[in-house]
């Protein structure tokens, strides 16, 4: 009997530490998107009206816009092509997908913003740069 109750003893210890050791969740598995180079930035360019944009964006797959005296937010996705998603909340606003070109340029990471109609040149800055932050 007491070498059944060691073997399980010894079973149990080896189940215990085998569960620790297990990885904990990746990005797919906990519903967040997999962070990467736009994941809390924002991207600066001029519209099709030279007015400045700014689009932040959010790790837990959300966006703000802001054009001059305007603000429009919805969620992204950027796939393994560097294709991006924006879904707004607004229905205003129709879906946009874009080819995102990053490059590193003088003044930092450049993005270039290709869409079929239009293609603009993006400057990347570090985190939340949202007037309203």
């Amino acid at each position: 009997m007491n070498g059944l109750r060691r073997t399980l003893r010894g079973v149990s210890l080896l189940f215990a530490a085998g569960f620790l050791l297990l990885p904990g969740p990746v990005n797919g598995e906990s519903g967040l998107p997999a962070a990467n180079f736009l994941t809390e930035n924002t991207l600066i360019y001029h519209g099709a009206d030279g007015q400045e944009n700014l689009i932040h964006f959010g790790r837990f797959g959300n966006f703000d816009w802001y054009f001059p005296c305007t603000i429009e937010s919805g969620s992204w996705a950027l796939d393994a092509d560097n294709v991006l998603s924006l879904t707004y909340d607004n229905t205003d606003f129709a879906a946009q997908t874009l080819r995102l070109a990053p490059r590193e340029g003088p003044d930092g990471l450049q993005v270039q913003m290709i869409a079929p109609d239009r293609t603009a040149n993006a400057v990347m800055a570090e985190g939340n740069k949202l007037p309203y932050t």
